[in-house]
C-alpha cells in the first residue's frame, strides 16, 4: 500500500512539474546521485536512474527497487543590451530574464525488478528536454520605454518533454548487458512574443495601408511613419505531441581492475504539434480612430495550428574505476545533435486567403549547433552507511549568437556539483548542489538589430536535488558495488 500511495504521487508530482533550463533546453540532472557526480554516470549506473544514463545498469541490480528524485532550479539572468530604441530606459543591473517562477520543480521516478538471473525488467519517468524562460520586467502595465527591448524575438518560452519508457536489460555474461526501452514521449511547448515591429513586420503592414491612410505619399516614408503608429500586439503559440522515442545501452564490469565501461544512445524525436494560437494588442493607439477599434484583432483571429520541431539525439561514452583510494572515479562525454534544431515552423488554419494577416507557414528560426559535454565524478563511502561526491562538468552550448536572447540567454558554461547519502535501513537518502558559472557572452549579430537582442548576457544558476531509493529483499552490499 505504502509503495502504491508513493508511485501515484511520484506521478502527480510529474505531471504537474515545469522543466527547468540547461543547456540549451537539455536536462541531464535526472537523478539525484548521479548529479552529485557531475553527471558521470554512464559506466556506473548502479542505482534507479539508469534507466535514464544506461538502461543496462538495472541488469545488476538485484530484488525489486524504486527510486524517486527531485529537483529544483534557480536560474539568473542579466542582459545588458548595445543598442535600445529610442527614450529605451535600461535598468542599472540590465534587463532581469529569470526563469519563472523562481524555483521550478524537476521530478523522476525509477522501478526495476529483477526477472531471473539474466534478465530486469525497468520503467522510468523523467524529462530529458525541458525550458522555463520569461524577460520578467515585460508587463502589458509598464511604459513601453521600460519594458524589455529584446521583446520581439520572444518575451516567454515553455518546454516540457516527458518519457515514459519501460526498460528491459539482458545480461550478456555475467559481467556484461544490453538494454533497450521504448518510450512514450509527451510535449508540451508554448511560445509568446510581440508583434508588429517597427523595424520590422510593422513596415509590411505600412506598406498595405499607406494609400489608404496617407493617399499619394512616398510609400517608404508612410509605411514607416504608420509601423511608429501601429499598437503593439503579443502571440501566444501553444501546443501538445505524442510520439515514441528510444534508448539503449550497454555495460561493461572488467573485475579484475575494476573498470567498468558504459554507452549509452537516446533517440532524436520529432514532435508534431496541434494548438492554438491566440493574439492580443495594445488599445488607445494613435491610428485606432482612424482604423476602427477592430481592424487589427481582426487580421489575427484565434485558430488552430500545427507544427513541428525535433529534440536531438544523445550519445553518452563512460569510463569508471574502482580501484583507488576507495572511491569511484568517473569520466564521460556526452554529444548531443541540437543542429536538428534549425526551426520551428508553424502552419495557420487561417491565412491571408481568408482575409488574415497570417501566412500559411510562419517558420521561427533558431539556428543552433552541435553541442558537447564533458564530465568527470568522484564517489567516497564514508564508513558503512555515508557516501559524498564530487563532480565538475563542461558544457558547450549548442545556442548560436543569432539565437541567444529572451528565450535561449544561453552560453558555455562550466559546473561543479556535491553530493551527499545516508542509508537507513533499505532506504537511501541523497542530495546535492551544482553551481553553474555561464561564460559571458557578447553577440553582435546584424540580423538581430532589429529586435535589439544584441549585447552582453551574463548567467549564473544553482540547482539543488534530493532523492530517496528504497530496496526491497535482501541486501548484500548496501553500495551496491
Amino acid at each position: 500500500m505504502r509503495f502504491r500511495n508513493c508511485l501515484i504521487l511520484l506521478t502527480v508530482l510529474l505531471a504537474s512539474a515545469r522543466p527547468g533550463m540547461s543547456s540549451a533546453f537539455a536536462i541531464f540532472e535526472n537523478g539525484v546521485r548521479a548529479s552529485g557526480m557531475g553527471g558521470a554516470f554512464v559506466a556506473v549506473a548502479n542505482d534507479g536512474s539508469a534507466i535514464f544514463y544506461n538502461p543496462a545498469g538495472i541488469a545488476f541490480q538485484k530484488g525489486m527497487r524504486m527510486q524517486m528524485d527531485g529537483l529544483a532550479v534557480i536560474g539568473l539572468f542579466r542582459f545588458h543590451p548595445s543598442d535600445t530604441p529610442a527614450g529605451t530606459i535600461v535598468p542599472q543591473k540590465g534587463f532581469n530574464l529569470n526563469v519563472r517562477p523562481h524555483m521550478i520543480p524537476v521530478m523522476s521516478m525509477y522501478l526495476s525488478r529483477e526477472i531471473s538471473p539474466k534478465l530486469t525488467f525497468g520503467f522510468g519517468m523523467f524529462a530529458p528536454f525541458g525550458l522555463a524562460a520569461n524577460a520578467t520586467n515585460f508587463k502589458d502595465s509598464d511604459p513601453v520605454n521600460t519594458k524589455y527591448v529584446g521583446r520581439y524575438a520572444g518575451t516567454r518560452a515553455a518546454l516540457q518533454s516527458f518519457w515514459f519508457q519501460p526498460a528491459v536489460a539482458y545480461k550478456l555474461t555475467p559481467n556484461s548487458a544490453i538494454a533497450v526501452g521504448i518510450a512514450w514521449v509527451h510535449t508540451h511547448l508554448l511560445i509568446e512574443q510581440s508583434i508588429i515591429n517597427p523595424l520590422d513586420d510593422g513596415k509590411v503592414f505600412g506598406e498595405k495601408l499607406a494609400t489608404k491612410i496617407f493617399p499619394g505619399a512616398d510609400p517608404d516614408l508612410a509605411s514607416a511613419t504608420i509601423a511608429r503608429l501601429l499598437p503593439e500586439g503579443r502571440s501566444r503559440l501553444a501546443g501538445t505531441s505524442d510520439r515514441p522515442g528510444f534508448n539503449a545501452g550497454y555495460l561493461y564490469k572488467h573485475e579484475k581492475s575494476k573498470t567498468n565501461i558504459g554507452l549509452t544512445w537516446r533517440s532524436a524525436v520529432t514532435h508534431h504539434l496541434s494548438g492554438k494560437a491566440s493574439f492580443a494588442f495594445t488599445t488607445g493607439y494613435p491610428l485606432e480612430s482612424f482604423l476602427g477599434k477592430n481592424f487589427i484583432p481582426d487580421l489575427f483571429p484565434a485558430q488552430p495550428i500545427k507544427g513541428s520541431f525535433t529534440t536531438p539525439a544523445t550519445y553518452s561514452f563512460g569510463v569508471s574505476n574502482s580501484a583507488f583510494f576507495k572511491s569511484t572515479i568517473a569520466a564521460q562525454v556526452d554529444i548531443q545533435d541540437f543542429a536538428r534544431f534549425k526551426d520551428v515552423p508553424v502552419n495557420f488554419s487561417r491565412t491571408v486567403d481568408d482575409g488574415t494577416a497570417l501566412p500559411r507557414e510562419l517558420k521561427l528560426p533558431f539556428k543552433f549547433g552541435q553541442s558537447y559535454m564533458i564530465r568527470v565524478g568522484v564517489e567516497r563511502n564514508i564508513g558503512e552507511k555515508s557516501t559524498v561526491r564530487l563532480g565538475y562538468f563542461f558544457d558547450h552550448t549548442p545556442v548560436s549568437d543569432f539565437s541567444t536572447g529572451p528565450l535561449f540567454p544561453d552560453s558555455t558554461r562550466n559546473n561543479l556539483t556535491f553530493g551527499f547519502s545516508r542509508i537507513r535501513g533499505n532506504m537511501e537518502f541523497s542530495m546535492f548542489y551544482q553551481a553553474m558559472w555561464m561564460l559571458e557572452r557578447t553577440t553582435n549579430v546584424p540580423e538581430n538589430n532589429k529586435v535589439f537582442t544584441n549585447g552582453t548576457y551574463s548567467n549564473f544558476v544553482h540547482l539543488v536535488g534530493l532523492g530517496m531509493r528504497l530496496r526491497m529483499g535482501v541486501i548484500t552490499n548496501p553500495f551496491d558495488r
